[in-house]
């Protein structure tokens, strides 16, 4: 793994995402731009868990993943093996999140309480809303909106299973801004809750 090229990557992808988001305007609120990254790079490790598991070992859908349907057809992944780019590893999507807010000086929040909360709102109307965020928008917005084009970037950097990396430097870089502006263990958790939530979608039922 080259992390040298993969912060290139996260560069690139920081700067389309940032002047799209700006639209005009001087500055970006920072909690959209952390909500839109943490989208991402959730999402990222649920492919990255497809890639290496069902593509690469042939394992089908239900052996790699626990599944679970809403009323309205969406279906929800879960399961140890997105735990691991999520939270586990050691680049991780949380742990590059914790690399922001040590820079701060600042506290994590309590991961094992986001974990609880995407759980609970599954298939609800609170489902992809970070708790006490000013954005108010479901993730699965950004992740309709960005997913396509900005992957084009990550893909042609990133070895197989490392698309997560390459989002979690993203927003690391992000969540580090945005505790410039505000609380950075608030902005840890909005980012943390927009990743996991967005790591459990399909993404063809839920952003379609």
């Amino acid at each position: 793994m080259d992390i040298t090229k993969y912060q290139k990557a996260a560069d690139e992808i920081l700067d389309r995402l940032i002047n799209a988001m700006r639209g005009g305007r001087a500055e970006i609120h920072p909690q959209s731009l952390i909500c839109a990254v943490g989208a991402l790079a959730g999402y990222s490790c649920q492919k990255d868990v497809r890639v290496m598991f069902m593509k690469k070992n042939g394992l089908s859908e239900d052996k790699v993943f626990t599944i679970m349907t809403d009323k309205q057809g969406r279906k929800f992944y879960f399961g140890d093996l997105i735990n691991e780019p999520l939270v586990n590893e050691k680049y991780s999507v949380w742990s590059m999140i914790g690399g922001a807010v040590k820079q701060h000086g600042g506290k994590l929040p309590d991961v094992n309480d986001i974990f609880r909360y995407i759980s609970y709102t599954v298939g609800g109307e609170n489902f992809g809303k970070p708790r006490a965020c000013e954005v108010g928008d479901d993730m699965g917005i950004y992740l309709k909106q960005l997913w396509l084009p900005l992957n084009e970037i990550a893909s042609r950097y990133a070895e197989d299973g490392e698309l997560h990396i390459i989002y979690g430097i993203a927003l690391q870089k992000a969540v580090y801004a945005a505790g410039k502006q505000m609380d950075v263990t608030e902005a840890a958790r909005i980012a943390m809750e927009s990743a996991v939530s967005m790591s459990k979608v399909d993404y063809n039922s839920y952003c379609k």
